[in-house]
């Protein structure tokens, strides 16, 4: 306990110190708790959501800055036993490429490596190219959206976020009498135009309650209104970043998580976009699975996917190595969202997106930073999630009986630990916003 105190001081000191001699320069705090700024600061909480605060911007919702580029699925592009891993750069995209050429399945997002203090509170995406719309996805989208102009029914919109994406507002339902999450859309800036009715076809069709269910759309010239349900604790980013999470949350989130999960395998449907931003958290303990832009339907006459897309640090290696793949890239990035809520990031996120990807691709195993401090059942169940096998990677259902999750403690405690994480964020801020005020008086 001493020893933990010291180290906890040592670690408060270092921040302060840097953050007052170097308020520019996040990236010099040192120790656990200097990581853990210095990921507050370089955008941690990469995707926001209508539960933050009222006037809290989002970042670029979906935050695919660091996705892999999206690649048509041929079966003759597959390669069943690559003899090297070959991954160029026009295959991805990273926070230094620029966004021309770097199309994904859902919205590519190109984000600089500033920290300066003018970015912090601004979505960090460079503007791309709008493209066309066409009239066969306005006729698609007619097809299976409702008529109307949503502020018909959707009143005392107040702005929560605002990405690349569009804009998310929450909002009052006037025939339910509940809030919901409203997201405005404009269809010129989607990259990938077809797979909106793909998204929407899905979030229609499965319904769970680990999952943010979709409540409604609307076509408003070119631009895409979803409804969709209101979650008021915000991202699992949020609260890592700043909050150290015990094993026995991590253990309790994660099954939450693989309710959803299994729920969508046995429909078929591949999500693969896990990652802490996509996965939401109520005041009333709830876990929920969202963003379904990147998700894909399994048919009987096409079980397995080849495209190369996803979010680089959680991306299973099978798709990098383009080979074919099913719904257990899902299971592989739940490991590495399991990882993230132990050390806070997930493992190589201190390198670039092109060379972590190398790094999937080419080890069998992720890093971990703290192996010393996790249970046994804690590493069985990483290694259950993280073969690098799909085959014999379990799925979602028999983790569900995994030991492991059977040290989860009650989600009843979940609230305490999202205020606790918000009061930390508004420390961090205020902390920011001293040093730069110093910094300003002192040149």
């Amino acid at each position: 306990m001493i020893r933990q105190i010291g180290t906890a001081a040592c670690d408060l000191l270092s921040v302060t110190s840097a953050m007052y001699f170097y308020p520019d320069k996040p990236w010099l705090l040192t120790g656990h708790l200097g990581n853990q700024i210095c990921r507050f600061y370089r955008g941690g909480s990469r995707e926001g959501h209508p539960l933050l605060a009222p006037d809290a911007k989002l970042a670029p919702e979906g935050l695919l800055a660091a996705s892999l580029r999206g690649e048509e699925d041929k079966e003759e592009e597959v390669i069943k036993k690559p003899s090297a891993v070959h991954l160029p750069e026009s295959l991805c995209s990273s926070s230094l490429l620029e966004a021309e050429g770097a199309a994904a399945d859902a919205d590519t997002f190109v984000l600089t490596d500033s920290l300066s203090r003018s970015s912090l509170n601004e979505p960090r995406a460079r503007p791309r190219k709008t493209s066309m719309v066409t009239e066969e996805l306005l006729e698609q989208l007619r097809g299976i959206v409702s008529e109307g102009d949503p502020k018909s029914r959707y009143t005392d919109l107040v702005q929560v976020g605002r990405g690349g994406f569009g804009t998310v507002y929450r909002a009052f339902d006037s025939v339910t009498g509940q809030v919901v999450a409203l997201k405005k859309m404009p269809l010129r800036k989607r990259s990938r135009k077809e797979l909106i009715v793909n998204e929407i076809q899905i979030m229609k069709e499965n319904r769970h309650p680990n999952i943010v269910n979709y409540i409604d759309s609307y076509l408003v010239d070119e631009d895409l209104w979803l409804v969709m349900e209101y979650v008021d604790g915000g991202t699992l980013t949020s609260v890592l970043v700043p909050v150290f999470i015990e094993e026995g949350m991590i253990a309790a989130i994660s099954k939450e998580c693989l309710k959803a999960l299994d729920f969508l395998h046995s429909k078929k449907v591949i999500h693969r976009d896990v990652k802490s931003d996509n996965i939401l958290l109520g005041m009333n303990g709830s876990v929920k699975l969202t963003d379904f832009g990147l998700c894909a339907q399994l048919t009987p006459e096409r079980s397995r996917r080849c495209t190369v897309l996803g979010s680089p640090y959680w991306v299973a290696p099978e798709i990098l190595k383009k080979e074919e793949y099913d719904t257990q890239v899902d299971i592989w990035a739940l490991g590495i969202v399991a990882i993230e809520m132990l050390e806070g990031e997930p493992p190589y996120f201190q390198e670039s997106p092109i060379q972590a990807q190398h790094l999937i691709a080419r080890n069998r195993y992720p890093p971990l930073r703290m192996p010393n401090k996790m249970s046994v059942l804690f590493h069985a169940f990483l290694h259950s999630c993280l073969d690098i096998d799909p085959s014999v990677r379990w799925t979602a259902r028999e983790l569900l009986q995994h030991p492991f999750l059977d040290t989860a403690v009650s989600l009843s405690t979940l609230p305490h630990t999202i205020r606790t994480a918000r009061k930390m964020h508004t420390s961090l801020a205020a902390l920011h916003g001293s040093a730069s005020t110093t910094e300003m008086n002192t040149e």
